[in-house]
């Protein structure tokens, strides 16, 4: 008898936890009919065109952004790290440079 009884009372706590949120459904919609409609008459943009817009702009920003690589090896190496810190100068000790030969007339 105590099973059955259990059994009710979660059968009765499931359906009050769906009327409860199709009654929020239902409150949802009609405020969103109520929003597009006062929209028509203020000319203010609705509540739900407001929403949409802003969830587009978080959308279309690329965050987080990576860092863009540095020109060298070692500057990427510590960036990974957490090592480096931004500064205008790189790091160009492994590269050959060749001196510039002078030509003499």
């Amino acid at each position: 008898m105590s099973a059955v009884f259990g059994l009710l009372v979660w059968v009765m706590l499931a359906t009050i936890g769906l009327v409860f949120a199709a009654s929020l459904l239902i409150w949802l919609v009609v405020m969103v009919v109520v929003s597009l409609i006062s929209s028509v008459f203020t000319g203010r943009p609705a509540a739900v065109t407001v929403l949409w817009r802003r969830y587009r702009e978080m959308t279309r920003q690329r965050w987080p952004q990576r860092a863009a690589a540095s020109s060298t090896p070692r500057a990427d190496a510590a960036g990974a790290t957490g090592a480096a810190r931004p500064s205008g100068v790189e790091d160009v000790a492994w590269r050959d440079v060749t001196a510039p030969t002078r030509q003499d007339d």
